[in-house]
């Protein structure tokens, strides 16, 4: 038997723990993700990633430009009201 303590702390899920960079990526995944549902609460960098993630994927996927228009567009509306822009 092993007499030395356990280490403090939340075992890791899935079998091992994350990495760091890991942990940010999906840190920046849940901010992008909130913008989309509340625009109006979610910081301007997390507009800007929800705009750019909508982008990505138009490039990916060409089939899929429709939706994503259609889900950037609430995201654009609220960057132009926060900053008085104009669109022509």
């Amino acid at each position: 038997m092993d007499s030395t303590p356990k280490r403090p702390g939340r075992p890791p899920k899935q079998g091992a723990a994350k990495t760091p960079a890991m942990r940010q990526r999906a840190y920046r995944e849940r901010l992008v993700q909130s913008a989309m549902l509340k625009p109006k609460d979610a910081t301007t960098a997390a507009l800007l990633a929800n705009i750019k993630h909508h982008c990505n994927s138009i490039d990916t996927d060409p089939d899929h430009a429709d939706i994503a228009r259609r889900l950037a567009a609430p995201v654009i509306r609220e960057l132009c009201e926060r900053y008085k822009i104009q669109l022509t």
